[in-house]
């Protein structure tokens, strides 16, 4: 099993404050999957693609779309 940075869980939920706040100061997220603002923030996913052992890109998905991004990206990572 591969070692990970003990720092990376308290680092994503940061992230998730980080948008909460966004969506607090704004009143809404955009879904990256639709484009779509999402209001309630029971609907959102926080979706955490890793760019190294230490540090994540967090993106914001609806709930209801959260599955077909997650399986889009990762077909668009396998044909890269």
């Amino acid at each position: 099993m591969e070692d990970h940075d003990p720092e990376l869980i308290p680092e994503r939920i940061l992230g998730v404050q980080r948008l909460e706040d966004l969506f607090n100061h704004k009143g809404y997220l955009i879904c990256q999957a639709t484009g779509n603002k999402i209001y309630d923030f029971e609907q959102v996913t926080a979706v955490f693609i890793p760019l190294s052992t230490t540090k994540d890109q967090v993106m914001v998905v609806q709930r209801d779309y959260a599955v077909e991004f997650l399986q889009s990206y990762l077909s668009f990572l396998h044909s890269c």
